[in-house]
């Protein structure tokens, strides 16, 4: 039987990847929202009449499996917990609804503007067959990256395309340690990013999360989901997020 989110997914205007795309953000803002999965059905439902959804495959449910790389001593994590800009992550990414795989390299200025540059690389090649890409687009090599962390979700993108907004909502969030095997289930909980152009004064999903008592709240699931799952690593800075996120296993 449907759940109440499935329902309503199933019943909005689906859209294709083109139609998607003449929505252009050319002076966007992001933000997130971190929540019980238990509000989704109630915000959906109120939005529904407004956005189209993403269909790739004939499927909304698009999923992903991301492996973040980090060195021996955790440069990237730490930079990270520490709050440093000018920071990378390097990661592979596949897109499973339809095959594709890229090896991806983020990086964020002291500007707090975020960078991406991306190939097509198949997970179960070595990494130092990409060694050329990496070193010219971060100060790490191939040799000395490994598999650190595992992120795996389900994403549904919903577009306005009379206001030029997008979200993505992510749900059936799994972490999983790549040295020990340790997992982490953080099911509980729905991460909606809003991608909105500047100018736009109109959101209906950001209206609809506020009535829901639901406020902005970053949250980097490679960051959160390896502090959880390692267990002898730094993470001061992100304790209040993890307790935040534990006591939403609570929430009805």
């Amino acid at each position: 039987m449907a759940d109440a989110v499935e329902i309503i997914i199933n019943a909005m205007r689906p859209i294709s990847l083109d139609e998607m795309d003449s929505v252009k953000l050319q002076n966007r803002t992001d933000t997130k929202y971190v929540f019980s999965r238990s509000q989704l059905p109630d915000v959906l439902a109120e939005i529904a009449p407004n956005y189209a959804v993403l269909h790739i495959n004939g499927t909304p449910y698009q999923k992903y499996r991301t492996t973040y790389f980090d060195t021996a001593d955790d440069k990237m994590y730490i930079a990270h917990q520490n709050g440093k800009l000018n920071r990378y992550k390097v990661r592979h990414r596949t897109y499973l609804s339809t095959g594709a795989e890229f090896l991806e390299i983020k990086f964020k200025n002291n500007k707090r503007r975020t960078k991406k540059k991306r190939i097509s690389f198949p997970y179960n090649s070595p990494l130092i067959e990409a060694n050329n890409f990496i070193t010219k687009n971060c100060p790490f090599s191939g040799e000395e990256l490994f598999p650190k962390t595992l992120v795996e979700y389900s994403r549904i993108t919903l577009v306005d395309l009379v206001h030029g907004e997008r979200c993505t909502v992510d749900t059936e969030l799994m972490i999983t340690n790549c040295v020990t095997g340790e997992k982490a289930d953080f099911g509980h909980i729905c991460i909606i990013e809003l991608k909105r152009d500047k100018c736009s004064a109109v959101s209906f999903m950001k209206s609809s999360l506020l009535k829901n008592r639901i406020f902005q709240r970053g949250m980097s699931k490679y960051a959160i989901g390896t502090a959880v799952v390692y267990k002898n690593i730094k993470k001061n800075r992100f304790k209040k997020k993890i307790r935040y996120i534990e006591k939403l296993k609570y929430k009805k």
